[in-house]
């Protein structure tokens, strides 16, 4: 292995292990690492530049600003592991999108609150439903894609849950919810996003095909 600033040694391995923990049914932790170091060769004068900072502060603030960038690194790598070893192609992209999983969220919302059956979802979808260029790969996977958005969304927290119901179930206006959480405009809508958001990360976190 090419040598690499010591920094590396000691940053990777943490990573590796960071992200086998999340991701360990689809990637295999050698395996991560393997990948942080081939970023980090790609990377070497630039490593060696930021970690060889004298003044301590700073060098602490990059070798935080390396870690972030390799775990970002290897986050998109053991996403796409996740994707292939689930069936998942790379044209399903979309799945991983907020503005997907807020089209796709009336349908699954109404699943887990009515009891409509996710394979009537999947037939509205492909007739037309919803539209746009976001819209997910219409393959075999858009049932897959919808059961485990549902999966998800029933193990957030019932702040999110309730948050999500307003806005996509009850199709709420943000002044609306507003109203009920006795808040501005501004703040409902940051709400509903950050919990859209919420559920995005236990699906595996932002799309990995970037």
């Amino acid at each position: 292995m090419t040598d690499l600033h010591p920094s590396v040694y000691e940053i990777a391995p943490s990573v590796a292990y960071t992200i086998w923990r999340r991701f360990k049914a689809y990637v295999e932790r050698e395996d991560v690492l393997q990948e942080c170091y081939s970023w980090a060769i790609t990377r070497k004068a630039w490593l060696t530049q930021e970690l060889s900072e004298e003044e301590p502060k700073k060098r602490q603030h990059n070798e935080s600003k390396v870690a972030w960038q390799m775990l970002r690194h290897a986050e998109r790598y053991a996403r796409r592991e996740k994707a292939t070893r689930s069936g998942y192609s790379l044209v399903d992209e979309a799945y991983y999108e907020t503005a997907t999983l807020a089209q796709l969220l009336p349908f699954v919302i109404a699943s887990v609150l009515d009891g409509t059956v996710l394979e009537q979802a999947q037939e509205m979808l492909r007739d037309g439903q919803p539209k746009g260029s976001s819209s997910p790969a219409e393959g075999g996977n858009l049932l897959a894609a919808l059961i485990d958005i549902k999966n998800c969304f029933t193990k957030l927290e019932d702040y999110d849950k309730q948050v999500l119901i307003y806005r996509y179930h009850e199709s709420l206006t943000l002044a609306q919810i507003a109203e009920i959480y006795e808040c501005a405009v501004s703040t409902a809508e940051r709400r509903c996003m950050t919990s859209l958001r919420r559920l995005q990360n236990k699906l595996g976190g932002d799309t990995p095909f970037r």
